[in-house]
């Protein structure tokens, strides 16, 4: 069994987290890494690991929070920045806040289940899994609620035409990036999470 944080320690680390959220949501180069040299629009977003970490460091509660101050932000800033594709696509509240929830939960559910009791140097494989899977959950569910906004839902009260071409645009642009948000997720997330859970892991025992 891995010992448990206590209360004041869980507190600290969930405000912790939830800093670096909004410092990575407020300034773009923190939260979003570019990859044009590969493909001309492509980005990565990070916040999508910090949330699959703080699952993992402080369980599918703390997870899910980090993920609804993720979305609730995005929400906001959805709807008072200058529309884009993707500003649009997040008026949503549904698409804003119910995947990066997920993200949070479902992650730091798995790790808990699964991970958290092997050892520590032997992780990075299954953190790597989770890495990956943290974007297919975003992106995925994204997508899906997109796409269910399209043709079940009234999408026009967040700006978005109601018509084949916006659907397909929108669909095809964020599953084009998803691939490189997998790929960035599978290297990104053992590399800081394991030095994160080492040290906390030390602090604990």
């Amino acid at each position: 069994m891995q010992p448990r944080m206590n209360k004041s320690r869980q507190l600290v680390l969930t405000a912790l987290f939830i800093g670096i959220v909004l410092l990575q949501s407020i300034v773009p180069w923190l939260g979003t890494l570019p990859l044009g040299a590969f493909a001309i629009g492509a980005a990565v977003t990070i916040i999508t690991y910090t949330v699959a970490i703080g699952g993992m460091v402080l369980g599918p509660k703390g997870g899910a929070l980090l993920g609804f101050v993720w979305g609730a932000y995005s929400l906001w800033h959805a709807w008072s920045s200058v529309p884009s594709i993707g500003a649009l696509i997040f008026r949503n509240p549904i698409t804003a806040l119910v995947p990066r929830i997920v993200v949070g939960l479902l992650i730091g559910y798995l790790y808990q289940k699964f991970v958290q009791q092997r050892d520590v140097k032997k992780q990075g494989l299954w953190l790597s899994v989770l890495g990956g899977l943290s974007a297919v959950v975003n992106t995925g569910l994204v997508l899906i609620i997109t796409w269910l906004s399209f043709t079940i839902m009234d999408t026009s009260f967040t700006g978005i035409p109601s018509t084949n071409l916006a659907q397909w645009l929108i669909v095809s642009i964020a599953g084009f990036n998803g691939i490189f948000e997998i790929i960035a997720g599978a290297i990104l997330v053992p590399l800081i999470g394991i030095p994160v859970l080492t040290y906390l892991k030390r602090q604990l025992n």
